[in-house]
């Protein structure tokens, strides 16, 4: 990760300004919409276990309906020590138990084999194409991956000229974080053994739209490498 991204995910943005950012231009309730359709699409079973990797506050649980979690062994994560402070209030309020980690994904202390990897946003600040080769190591069923997709000539995570909660304005000054262009990521997994199963679209503010790919492991490609 970039060490000014790093700054400003650990020690700059708060999670009230966070929060307010991304309520007030919809990628949190477009990325809880996304999130509910992977999960139903992807149909990880009872007492199976879910990762949620760059949870953050969590603050897709006020969004979609929390039971939909209920039934799976989750763990969620994130850089951010006071972020995963509000996901357990949130947790507790919603009656949900996951285990709690902080971890630097590019690095994670993750164990390998869960039913279904969740990221919402997380590859558009690390180095993405080390956060897939993190993901394949970790050999998920199924994993989840959402991405923001801008309007044609906007080429910068937050919309030039809007306005922005205080943390936040503070942090872009020196912290850019890089958008994903789906076909690279869609080749990337490809080359790791992980198929696209389904794709969904949720539009946001100024244009932009969030994109999420459902991808499973091709258990062919699994038996070809272990040869």
């Amino acid at each position: 990760m970039d060490a000014n991204l790093r700054l400003a995910w650990t020690q700059i943005v708060t999670a009230d300004d966070y929060e307010q950012h991304m309520a007030g231009i919809g990628q949190a309730q477009a990325a809880a919409t996304l999130n509910r359709q992977i999960i139903e699409a992807a149909k990880p079973p009872d007492g199976s276990h879910v990762v949620i990797a760059g949870a953050g506050t969590g603050q897709m649980f006020d969004f979609l309906d929390p039971a939909l979690f209920r039934s799976f062994r989750l763990t969620c994560t994130d850089l951010n020590r006071s972020f995963l402070a509000r996901l357990e209030e949130r947790l507790a309020e919603h009656a949900l138990r996951a285990t709690i980690l902080v971890d630097d994904i590019e690095q994670t202390a993750l164990e390998p084999g869960p039913a279904l990897l969740l990221a919402t946003l997380l590859l558009e600040h690390i180095d993405w194409r080390r956060g897939v080769e993190v993901f394949a190591e970790l050999r998920p069923t199924a994993c989840g991956i959402i991405i923001q997709e801008n309007p044609q000539g906007m080429t910068s995570a937050v919309t030039p000229g809007r306005s922005t909660p205080p943390s936040v304005a503070k942090a872009v000054e020196t912290a850019h974080a890089k958008l994903v262009p789906l076909d690279e990521l869609l080749a990337a997994f490809e080359e790791r053994g992980y198929q696209r199963q389904v794709s969904y679209a949720e539009h946001a503010a100024d244009g932009k739209r969030l994109i999420a790919v459902l991808f499973f492991r091709d258990h062919s490609y699994q038996r070809k490498t272990a040869r």
